[in-house]
């Protein structure tokens, strides 16, 4: 039975096919890249636009960190704005092929994509490039976009910290900004980096889940560390795991397949629209996936289809909001979705 509703709250044409990561999305705030060259933040509820800075293209990154707003263009400046006023605080040249923006406490972290270039550091305060042993992440090959932790090995108080990982060998390095390793576990295989970006899933209290190889289904804790979650009995595809609760959703060679951690029951969803699953996000009841036909569809806990709807333009990547909003980027358009359920 279908009891929920995904409805369109407003859209906003781009321009332009702006990058997938030109978005970043926090409460109150949604800044995204368009125009070629213009990076605009607006309100999630309403698409108002509040204010406007030039940049060098729209194919870079963004992320808000705070109360600033960071953009690293496809051109290699990193921008740091002021994301109340727009006002821009710093810009840093010279990262050319970067393509991961991670922020550990006063660092900003950037790297190259499929790992041509290493992790830099850069402080959060002015832009000044700062020197950083990249000792650390030798030798495990592309890294993944470092996920941003806290890091609490004695269950006690928490630092800034980020998960460093890499297609070239099995294991899961927890690094401060410093980049001194806190800790490290080996794994079954490496980490699956995925192109499109984020390689990891974030649950609400903190667990990180990834993909270990093809079918295994890896999990992080800050108080506890690294250990398998789930070994899947078909290959797993991109887009990461997404964990609530005692409950994984999974896309797999045959589809989205549910798991029920506490029994280790599978359902497997089915009639699903046609083409594979290019971006998914966590909403109310279940999580909400996007199709390449362009369809939407909201799966419960249960493995039900719960809502369907269809978008004129497909979408490249789903982000949640606040208040039951979803934010979608896809072939040259914006669009905010209401969960209604």
């Amino acid at each position: 039975m279908v009891d929920q509703s995904v409805s369109v709250l407003w859209s906003r044409p781009l321009h332009l096919r702006s990058g997938l990561q030109a978005m970043a999305v926090a409460a109150g705030s949604l800044v995204v890249a368009e125009r070629h060259s213009r990076l605009v933040r607006l309100d999630p509820h309403s698409g108002a636009r509040l204010w406007e800075q030039r940049v060098e293209d729209c194919w870079g990154t963004a992320v808000i960190a705070g109360e600033r707003c960071l953009y690293l263009s496809q051109a290699g400046v990193l921008h740091c704005f002021d994301l109340g006023s727009g006002l821009r605080l710093w810009s840093t040249p010279g990262l050319t092929r970067r393509y991961h923006v991670s922020v550990c406490g006063a660092v900003v972290l950037s790297g190259g994509w499929r790992g041509y270039h290493p992790l830099t550091r850069v402080a959060l305060a002015d832009g000044r490039c700062l020197p950083f042993d990249d000792g650390a992440v030798a030798g495990v090959g592309p890294v993944a976009w470092p996920q941003p932790v806290r890091w609490r090995p004695d269950g006690d108080g928490a630092a800034d910290a980020v998960l460093v990982a890499g297609s070239g060998l099995p294991k899961l390095l927890v690094m401060a900004a410093s980049g001194a390793v806190l800790g490290e576990w080996s794994l079954p295989e490496p980490v699956v980096v995925s192109d499109a970006g984020g390689s990891y899933g974030v649950s609400d209290d903190g667990r990180v889940t990834f993909l270990s190889g093809r079918c295994t289904v890896m999990v992080f804790h800050p108080a506890s560390g690294v250990r398998v979650m789930w070994r899947h009995e078909r290959d797993l595809r991109p887009p990461t795991p997404i964990l609530y609760e005692d409950t994984l959703w999974l896309v797999d060679d045959a589809g989205i397949a549910v798991v029920d951690l506490v029994h280790g029951a599978v359902t497997d969803v089915r009639h699903l629209p046609q083409g594979v699953v290019r971006a998914s996000a966590p909403v109310s009841g279940g999580v909400l996936f996007a199709f390449a036909d362009g369809s939407l569809v909201t799966i419960d806990r249960a493995g039900n289809v719960v809502a369907r709807t269809r978008l004129s333009a497909r979408v490249g990547r789903l982000v949640p909001g606040v208040n039951g909003l979803t934010h979608a980027i896809g072939e040259g358009h914006l669009v905010t979705l209401d969960i209604a359920g």
